[in-house]
Order: C-alpha cells, then structure tokens, then sequence
C-alpha cells in the first residue's frame, strides 16, 4: 500500500502547501465565524436594536439575522460556483480564481476593523463579514478542486484529513493569541479595541500564509484546455457544459445519490457551526471569552480526530467511517439542544448580589453586570429590563430593586439578597437565561437539567465545553471523509466542474439550514430550531446506504480514460 512518505519530495512539498492553504485560512473559520464575529455581531445588534425587531412581519433576534447573513452570502457562491468549476476544466485559471476569492476575503475582514467608527456599527460589521465570507467560500470551491490532482486515489483520505488537520491547528493557534488577548484586556476601556483588531488580524493571517500556498501550488494540468476564451465565450461554454452535464446526470447516479445525501448532512452540520457562537450568546448567554476557549479546545480535539477517523476510514471504509462521525454529530446536536444555565441557588450566582453592612445599617453591593469602576445612579427602567445601582443602598432601595428585576417583562438579570431584614430575599427575570419558556422542546433541557446537570452541578459554560470536546472528534471526521470520498468517485479530468457541484452543495446547504433556523426562531424559538437542524443531519445520514462508492469509482475511472483518448 502506497504511503505519504514514499511519494517523491516534490509530490510531498506540494502536498505541505496545499494543506498550509487550510492553516492559512481556517483563522477565518474559527476565530471568525465561530468564535468572534457572530458574538460581537450579537453584542452590537443588542445595544443598538434590543433583544429581538420585526421586519416584514418576522421577527429576527441576533442569532437568526447572523443566520441569514451567512444564507445570503454563502448564496451568491452557490450560485455561481458551478459556471466558474467548468470553465476551469477549460481554462487553467484554478489557481488564478483562488487568488481572486482569497484577497478579497481577507481584504473585507479587515475593513470589520472600522465598524466602531460607522453610524450604525452592527450593520458595517454584518456587511464586511458578508463580503468576507464570499471570499472564504469561494475559495474553498477551488481549494478542494485541487484535491484530486495532487496526491493517488489510494492517499485521498490521508490527504484530506491532513489537511483539515492543519487548519485545525492553525485556526487553533490563531485563535489562542486571540483568546490571550480578550482576556487580559476584557473589561478595560480597550477590550472592543483588542476585539476589532482580533478580526482585522484574521484577514492579514489568511493572505500572509496563503502566500506559501501560491508559491509552491500548481496549477492542475488540463486534458481538454481552450486558448483564448473571452468572458463572452465561457460564459457560453460553461452553459452548454453545464446542459450536458445534466443530460449525462444518469452516468453518474452515484454522484448525484452522494451529493443528495451530503446536501442534507452538511447543511445540518454547517449551519449548526455558523450559528454555534450566536446560539451561545443568544439563548445561554455564554460569555465571548468562554467561548472563545471552547472553540480552542475543539480545534486542537479536531486535528487528532481528523486523522483518527482517517485511521477507521482505512481500517473499515470511507463511507463506514463518515457514518460513524455522522452519528456522532446527531448525538452532539441533541446534547447542545439540551444545554441550558443552571437556575441561580447559592448567593454567589445571581448577577446583582447585595448584602447587609451592619455598622452602616445600608445595603452593599458586592456584584452587578452594570457596575463600572465608579459609581453610578440608581435607575429603575422597567421598559427597558436595565437596573443600575448605586454601591450603598437603603432597604426600601433594594426592595424597589429586587421588584424592578422580577416584574419588568424584559428584565434577564437576576438577583439575591444576604443577611440583614431582607437577607435571603432573591427575583430571577423572565428573560434570564435559566428562564425556559413554552417552546415545543423544552422538556428536553429541563429535564436533563434535572437529571443531570443540576446533580452534577455542571454551569452552561462547562457544558458548553464538554460539547466543544465531542465535536473536535468528529468534526474532522466528517468534513475530511466527506471530502475524499466525493474525490473517489468524481473524474479527476472534470475535477473543477464537478467540485463546482460539490462546492454548490456546500454552499447551498449553508444556505438553506440558515433560512430553516431563522424560520423556525420566528415561528418557535431558537432551541425548535436546532431541533430542525438535527432532523436534516439524521436524513443525510439515512441517505449515504445508497451510495454506492466502488460504482461510482469506476464510473470515474472509465471516463477519465474514455476523455484522455478524445483529447489525446
């Protein structure tokens, strides 16, 4: 059996440069996607607009406007995709696109610097991050089209794992000087400064690394090349192709049963992804740091679990393996369902603790999330659910408290009492995030609240970590296995046309799980929504018994000898 090492050292160094591709532009994935933007995004959609705003007649919180976001641009690549992958096959311009897609998907995410010096600074960042997710998806397309191309069929998962490892590490390491950074500096006067600079710096990582990628990387060879194709030209070429594309659909049924299956798996676990970091801060109300921290961990889990799972794919099959993985994301998608903050008991967890100063005969507040470090008035605003205190305060002040958090409809803080007449006194809000309301699923957390994470005494935040670790093992399973097996089964003569496809799917199924959730948030709420979610990923699965991979495999094989004899 053909290993890694005993390809000759300019296969190898080529192999290194397509894979620093995914270092380079993972920081965009993780500290991006995942772990800054949609927070940040959430803060600022929050302080300008409030917890939710209707338009049209939907209702958008900050978690589903983020969604839409990522559905809209992931659209426009999806769309275009498919016309771009065949002219590829016909123009040698795969790496050209690349380079096009990667500067601008860097360039937009460090213009997100300046969204703190715009009018309306949610909506800068929501455009910058559009645009820069365009680049990123854009060049993804291209990226795995290269796949192929670059090492034996025998080595597509090796390589592809590979791969997904490095940009497990390098997201990750990106992403831990950006954890450093908000923590040192969180709660200081620069910490939004530090945040924007986190995002400007994601931009300049991707091109910076992505220049090792450009100089070593080749551009794929072609068997069937055009000279001279103006805009006009291919655009007329790519339709025609695109025709008999569909016209020869039945050829290939085994890529079109794959691609089927894995519109709805990857939509599931993409889409689950995208709107982890804005889920969190939305409905747990997990704290930009934490999850940060969380989304590290799962990075350097997943660079060990990519190839692990390389190792079952070799030791099974490929398509054994991604089922495995598969199973596991379905499990860890109805576990997130289920995490929820632990309803506050002890003193120490309620957001305003205030306790009785016997000399003074006052009330003292130890703890308030709108405390600064001077003092400040006490104001009561039930509208709004905002209560700031004073650091001393009358009983009859406390009492006005404790009935402004409890009774304002919009009020999400909580708030406890010790010693003095009013000791042991405490009032959640009705929109605290330990709060469940009467959404078709929330049984679900409250009961596994009850049976498991209140015993365990087990706070959201480290619920949300145990989570994080189940899905570094078997995310890059299932992004590295999904990958490779598409490569056995797809002509390596038509890699960019039928990678466009792969690419569409991708991008359509990020496309279409976004739209879900934000449906379903404005028709239930956002845990009915991840529910949905998890329904899309099991039908997937159930799908791939009906791809037939050693079919497909010689399909492939047979015409890519039947197009290198007609273009010999």
């Amino acid at each position: 059996m053909v290993k890694l090492k005993d390809l000759p050292i300019i296969d190898r160094k080529i192999i290194r440069a397509w894979c620093v591709y995914d270092w380079a532009n993972s920081g965009f994935a993780t500290s991006g996607i995942a772990a800054i933007f949609p927070v940040y995004f959430v803060f600022l959609f929050k302080d300008a607009i409030g917890e939710e705003a209707s338009f049209w007649g939907i209702t958008f919180t900050g978690s589903s406007m983020w969604s839409l976001a990522i559905a809209g641009s992931t659209a426009i690549v999806a769309l275009s995709s498919p016309v771009l992958g065949i002219i590829t096959d016909r123009v040698a311009i795969k790496k050209t696109l690349l380079w096009v897609y990667t500067i601008a998907g860097s360039l937009f995410t460090g213009l997100a610097f300046f969204s703190a010096y715009t009018s309306h600074p949610w909506a800068w960042l929501l455009g910058t991050f559009i645009l820069g997710n365009i680049g990123f998806a854009g060049s993804l397309v291209f990226y795995n089209s290269f796949l192929p191309h670059i090492t034996p069929r025998e080595l597509l998962d090796d390589v592809s794992s590979r791969g997904f490892a490095y940009g497990y590490v390098g997201g990750g390491l990106l992403l831990l000087i950006h954890l450093a950074l908000n923590l040192i500096t969180e709660g200081t006067s620069i910490s939004d400064l530090v945040t924007r600079g986190s995002i400007a710096s994601i931009g300049l990582w991707w091109f910076a690394w992505a220049l090792w990628t450009f100089k070593v990387l080749p551009e794929p060879p072609l068997h069937n090349a055009i000279e001279g194709l103006g805009p006009a030209k291919a655009g007329s070429l790519a339709i025609k192709e695109l025709g008999r594309t569909f016209r020869q659909i039945t050829k290939f049924k085994v890529i079109l049963i794959y691609l089927g299956a894995y519109l709805l798996f990857n939509d599931g676990i993409q889409t689950v992804l995208g709107i982890a970091g804005a889920f969190a801060a939305d409905t747990i109300g997990i704290p930009l740091a934490f999850n940060m921290g969380t989304i590290l961990i799962i990075q350097f889990v997943a660079a060990p679990g990519s190839m692990m799972f390389s190792w079952i794919a070799g030791s099974i099959n490929t398509k054994e393996a991604l089922r495995i993985s598969l199973a596991g994301w379905s499990l860890i998608v109805l576990l997130g369902v289920a995490i929820v903050p632990l309803i506050p008991t002890r003193h120490s967890e309620f957001d305003y603790r205030i306790s009785y100063q016997t000399d003074s005969a006052k009330y003292v507040v130890d703890g308030a999330p709108e405390l600064g470090t001077s003092s400040i008035d006490v104001l009561w605003n039930q509208e709004a659910g905002l209560v700031k205190v004073e650091q001393s305060l009358t009983a009859s002040d406390v009492k006005k408290l404790i009935a402004s958090v409890h009774l304002s409809e919009n009020s999400r803080y909580s708030i406890s009492i010790e010693d003095g007449p009013l000791g042991g006194s405490n009032a959640v809000g009705p929109l605290h995030n330990s709060t469940l309301g009467s959404g078709p699923v929330d049984w679900w957390p409250e009961a596994i609240r009850e049976l498991l994470w209140r015993p365990l005494d087990i706070a959201a935040g480290y619920q949300w970590l145990i989570l994080g670790l189940f899905v570094g093992l078997v995310m890059g399973g299932s992004q590295a296995l999904s990958r490779s097996l598409f490569a056995q089964i797809t002509p390596e003569t038509r890699s960019g046309e039928f990678f466009s496809f792969f690419g569409f799917m991708s991008r359509a199924s990020s496309v279409f799980g976004p739209m879900i959730y934000v449906f379903v948030t404005g028709m239930f709420d956002t845990r009915m929504a991840v529910t949905s979610i998890l329904l899309i990923i099991v039908a997937g699965t159930v799908a791939l018994h009906w791809v037939n991979v050693s079919e497909g495999s010689r399909v492939a094989a047979a015409e890519d000898n039947r197009r290198r004899k007609e273009f010999a």
